[in-house]
């Protein structure tokens, strides 16, 4: 389908498609699909065969796994000009690996993976762009799970607030919270409860300042050193 030219110019521009030929850009946006979506709304099923990934043009989607026992684990938070589930393409099993919801009414376009993988084989300088997206990707996520893994629950929420920053050079800051309290408390794996006593009591001891969603830092030095 045709898009508007601002959505056009989203894909062109996009890491993952930019280094592609103007011919295999037009061939994508010719066979891809322009969706909406209301918030709550499920685009994708844990399982569900992959045949498609994605590009946000407008609001935020959560990709999160249920468990064996039924518990929700959110995996990460995609923001418009993110792709999603492009990594599944290159996999033998070619299933979705998470669900994916509408946090608030999003706008995306999908397109299908056989057709980017035809034009990949086709265009060895293209994949090797795609490879350095892909691994700088990679490294982020490694960085989010050395954070997971090492950090205690104070230590992993003070961090988080930190990459919400612009500019990390600043000593204080306001920042506001882009998600519910307790999707940054699943993102962080930690109960809600356990997020409401962290920010409770770093704001008794005046690490922080809070009203609703908006947090005041009045020092970033002192934020971290602790954890130093």
């Amino acid at each position: 389908m045709l898009f508007t030219h601002p959505a056009v110019s989203t894909v062109v521009r996009h890491p993952f498609f930019m280094n592609l030929g103007l011919a295999e850009q037009e061939q994508l946006i010719a066979q891809s699909h322009e969706q909406k979506l209301t918030a709550g709304e499920l685009l994708i099923r844990q399982s569900q065969p992959a045949e498609r990934f994605f590009l946000v043009l407008k609001g935020r989607v959560k990709l999160y796994r249920i468990s064996a026992d039924g518990q929700e684990k959110v995996v990460e938070i995609i923001q418009a000009g993110q792709t999603f589930a492009e990594a599944v393409m290159f996999m033998q099993r070619s299933e979705y690996p998470v669900c994916a919801e509408a946090l608030e009414a999003v706008q995306l376009i999908s397109f299908p993976n056989r057709l980017m993988l035809t034009l990949l084989q086709e265009n060895p300088q293209a994949c090797l762009h795609l490879l350095g997206h892909m691994s700088v990707r990679l490294h982020q996520r490694l960085g989010e799970l050395e954070t997971l893994t090492l950090q205690n629950a104070t230590q992993r929420f003070a961090l988080y607030l930190i990459q919400q920053l612009e500019d990390r050079a600043q000593e204080t800051v306001d920042i506001e919270l882009p998600l519910p309290k307790r999707l940054i408390a699943a993102r962080l794996s930690m109960q809600p409860e356990t997020l409401s006593r962290i920010m409770a009591r770093l704001h008794q001891e005046g690490f922080i300042e809070m009203k609703g969603r908006d947090i005041h830092i009045p020092s970033i030095e002192r934020l971290l050193e602790p954890f130093a």
